[in-house]
């Protein structure tokens, strides 16, 4: 085998192996869902460059930046008001997280 079909083995392979090591680093949800505890005031928001729908007290977000849940609670719920319930790529909030992120809620 030359030098040169090594090289075009080698970057075959490399081919297939590093999409699969982009795959794994992939949140399994790059969205975001969210309880109101009463109706949203909306059927649409935009927070941090983040689209939000309403339907009732329950909102969705397809996509949302990889920033810590907690936070993003906190800034999401001071514009919507308080949740029962909160989801951020993947993370569900505590009961406990969810009283200290309400601690920022509109009034």
């Amino acid at each position: 085998m030359s030098a040169r079909s090594i090289i075009v083995l080698s970057a075959a392979v490399a081919a297939l192996i590093v999409p699969s090591f982009s795959a794994a680093r992939q949140p399994a949800s790059e969205g975001a869902t969210l309880t109101l505890a009463a109706p949203a005031a909306r059927a649409e928001y935009v927070i941090d460059g983040a689209a939000w729908s309403c339907t009732g007290a329950d909102c969705k977000s397809n996509f949302v930046d990889d920033m810590p849940a907690l936070r993003s609670c906190k800034r999401v719920v001071s514009e919507t008001g308080a949740v029962t319930a909160f989801t951020w790529r993947g993370k569900i909030l505590s009961d406990a997280e969810i009283a200290v992120c309400n601690t920022r809620a509109k009034a």
